[in-house]
């Protein structure tokens, strides 16, 4: 019995690499995160949420599916 029609389900989230544009230090942020998260050394706002997604503040270096 072919199952060829069945399709995979595909994530919409992903683990973003982001860069912070004051101190260019990189950490690991989820795409939809429930709380701000801040740089670690020099305290600036790398990713706010706003419902569903964040929203990024800084480079996006890599993303992870």
């Amino acid at each position: 019995m072919k199952k060829e029609h069945i399709f995979t389900p595909v994530p919409k989230s992903s683990f973003n690499k982001i860069k912070c544009a004051e101190c260019n230090e990189e950490q690991i942020v989820y795409s939809h995160n429930t709380i701000e998260v801040m740089c670690n050394s020099c305290g600036n706002v790398l990713a706010k949420t706003r419902g569903t997604k964040s929203r990024i503040h800084g480079k996006i270096s890599e993303s992870t599916q």
